[in-house]
């Protein structure tokens, strides 16, 4: 015998309720009583009801669908900043979609214009390049004029610069970050520093750089003495990165890596060439992912609360979703460095703590 699939109106008899009223319950709605919450979830789980997103969307304007937008999924660092987004958007019932733009500036205004024409109630953006011309102005000023037969999409953008001071923001406070890594470097006493960074067209370069060349001018050195490889963030731009360098014959005696893969691949290089670290080279990195603590040696990294950044940032696009219209947010967190063998060769700590750091500073916890 076929069972009955359970109805929204199943749920209104038992919880002694309206419709309307379970209705606003599954959608978080903030104008109901805990009592009334507490019996319409109790009557949920009785009848085993599920709300369906696409039905329930074809109600409105809404579609429950959000896109994320990221440079690369190659990195690691953006695999927590997905699941925090992820999270949030769940538990309300509303389908994540994460899309890759290679780190393409024309990928990434193609797949914001193929989002404008499809259902879609809001974008978590990711960008993959700042230009300084009139064309890349113009579409940044473009994002906050997205809309979709008439009903407004959202944008909040996530690790960025503020290409655009009428969208909400959230990201990490690099000038700090990378001043604090440099800083470190000047306080062991390396003189000879390079960074091996991304491309200046990357949305936070002016402001990494700002705070490397503060930490220098702080302790009265040249910022122009500082060594500059522009590449990418994986474990091999970080290895050729080395090798060249390496082989020009100024070997530096500390170097700041804009992340933990990057600093890997520095390492390979390092061990390829009989380079000890940090006796001879000292390294700083950027992110604080889990291998970073088991790493050979472990990494003076700074750790970023990833899974906060893509929590905050979905909070933001909510808010817009549901109508919000209050000021653009600025949101600025916070890293914390966690000093290892990697600059510092008396840093010893139990492996397990190193991991937990790692991790739960990630989370956000």
């Amino acid at each position: 015998m076929k069972r009955n699939v359970p109805t929204i109106k199943d749920v209104a008899v038992i919880a002694g309720v309206s419709i309307s009223t379970v209705s606003r319950v599954l959608n978080h709605a903030d104008n109901v009583g805990e009592e009334i919450q507490r019996r319409v979830c109790t009557a949920v789980k009785e009848t085993g009801y599920s709300v369906n997103p696409l039905a329930s969307s074809l109600k409105s304007t809404k579609r429950n669908q959000i896109a994320i937008v990221v440079p690369t999924l190659r990195r690691n660092y953006y695999i927590d900043i997905i699941k925090g987004i992820n999270q949030y958007f769940y538990e309300r019932n509303i389908i994540s979609v994460v899309l890759e733009s290679g780190g393409v500036l024309e990928k990434e205004k193609e797949i914001i214009s193929s989002l404008q024409n499809l259902w879609i109630d809001g974008i978590v953006l990711i960008p993959a390049a700042y230009r300084d011309n009139e064309g890349y102005r113009s579409y940044a000023a473009s994002l906050s004029h997205l809309e979709k037969s008439g009903t407004k999409i959202p944008v909040v953008l996530l690790e960025s610069s503020s290409i655009n001071e009428a969208l909400d923001l959230v990201r990490i406070d690099y000038e700090t970050a990378f001043y604090e890594m440099t800083e470190h470097l000047l306080e062991i006493g390396r003189r000879k520093l390079a960074y091996f960074g991304n491309s200046p067209d990357a949305p936070l370069y002016k402001l990494v750089m700002k705070g490397i060349k503060r930490a220098l001018e702080a302790y009265g050195l040249s910022t122009e003495e500082i060594m500059v490889k522009n590449d990418n963030y994986l474990i091999l731009d970080g290895y050729h990165s080395a090798v060249s360098l390496l082989s020009e014959n100024c070997r530096p005696d500390g170097i700041i890596c804009v992340n933990d893969q990057v600093a890997v691949g520095v390492l390979s290089a390092c061990e390829e060439r009989g380079l000890e670290v940090p006796q001879e080279i000292a390294l700083v990195s950027y992110e604080g992912l889990s291998f970073s603590a088991i790493s050979t040696p472990p990494l003076t990294t700074m750790i970023v609360p990833r899974y906060k950044l893509g929590e905050t940032a979905a909070s933001l696009l909510y808010e817009r979703i549901e109508g919000s219209e209050k000021k653009p947010q600025k949101t600025i967190l916070n890293a914390h460095m966690v000093v290892r063998r990697s600059s510092m060769n008396s840093a010893k700590k139990d492996l397990q703590m190193r991991m937990l750091e790692s991790e739960n500073f990630a989370h956000g916890f």
